[in-house]
């Protein structure tokens, strides 16, 4: 009976499929390596993955490189990509409209600036296995600068609605995944009215539906900074993401949304999420994909943005 049931598991592995949506306007030259690390993910025979390229008529020359490079249409035994141009309303219209073609059990997206650590869909499809009650699981991620060099980490703690709602989306897209069912019961589309915050908008509605969310305290992707901008937050997010919040059972009182912040930081104190540590991570180098390796000694969380503009290029 252990054998066999040994088997039926292994058979569920093989079969799990992801789909990756990479939605794309103007995203070179950081695609080639976003396209690398998922097509790595795939050196698990275990796993079946199809990355989706959907771009909004890119003007920089990566249309051109997909055709070039790896065809639109390229597939190996357990491993699809294909990309189509065409014109969307922003990066959010561009996910729905992957999503809508995916084949796969476990949707993601992931944006140009961004990679997948080796192992990652494995770890995540093992944790879906053994969680068949959660529909959708994030974990850590690393920030880089543009050469992939360790600039901060971003450990993490349980998600939780009411730090969400009074203080910012910590579950990053990068290390997020969800299941299938989410979308086929109408529950994953982004709302396209939302230009910057739609993740959080998406992830509160889950919340308030009751779907259950895991976090695996591991190191999924690697967040690629380019010159900080993509983590700048401009007052028209910060008004949208507010109204959101609202919208969600914020509290209207300023003190009450610092207690749920402070909340927030002691929990991630107690359980080490502040702590200095070593890391060792694989980089993708190209769409091969070739890596580099990258280590810190002691890779802290704290970051600036004008230290990200100060260290691009390192």
């Amino acid at each position: 009976m252990q054998i066999e049931e040994s088997l039926a598991l292994l058979f569920e592995r093989i079969l799990m499929k992801f789909t990756v949506v990479t939605p794309l306007f103007n995203g070179m030259p950081a695609l080639s390596r976003c396209i690398g690390s998922v097509r790595h993910q795939a050196a698990n025979a275990a796993l079946e993955v199809e990355h989706i390229l959907q771009d909004g008529e890119s003007t920089d020359g990566g249309v051109d490189f997909l055709q070039a490079h790896l065809g639109l249409d390229t597939s190996t035994e357990n491993y699809r990509f294909s990309s189509i141009s065409e014109a969307d309303s922003g990066m959010y219209d561009a996910i729905n409209k992957g999503w809508g073609k995916a084949e796969g059990d476990i949707l993601s997206w992931l944006n140009s600036d961004e990679q997948y650590l080796p192992g990652t869909l494995e770890k995540v499809a093992a944790y879906f296995e053994a969680n068949p009650d959660v529909d959708a699981v994030f974990g850590d991620t690393i920030l880089t600068t543009a050469a992939g060099r360790p600039y901060a980490a971003r450990k993490e703690i349980p998600l939780r609605k009411w730090y969400v709602t009074n203080g910012f989306l910590y579950a990053l897209s990068c290390s997020t995944f969800f299941r299938r069912r989410l979308w086929d019961d109408g529950m994953l589309c982004l709302d396209t009215s939302y230009r910057f915050s739609s993740d959080t908008d998406l992830i509160l509605r889950l919340l308030d539906a009751g779907i259950k969310f895991g976090h695996i305290p591991e190191y999924f992707s690697l967040f690629g900074v380019e010159d900080g901008r993509n983590l700048s937050f401009n007052p028209k997010m910060a008004l949208e993401t507010e109204e959101i919040q609202m919208k969600h059972g914020a509290y209207a009182w300023k003190f009450m949304r610092k207690g749920a912040r402070l909340s927030r930081c002691l929990e991630r104190l107690f359980r080490g999420c502040y702590q200095p540590g070593p890391v060792t991570y694989e980089y993708a180098l190209d769409e091969v994909p070739n890596h580099a390796n990258m280590e810190h000694p002691r890779l802290g969380f704290r970051f600036t943005y004008e230290g990200f503009s100060k260290d691009a290029s390192k």
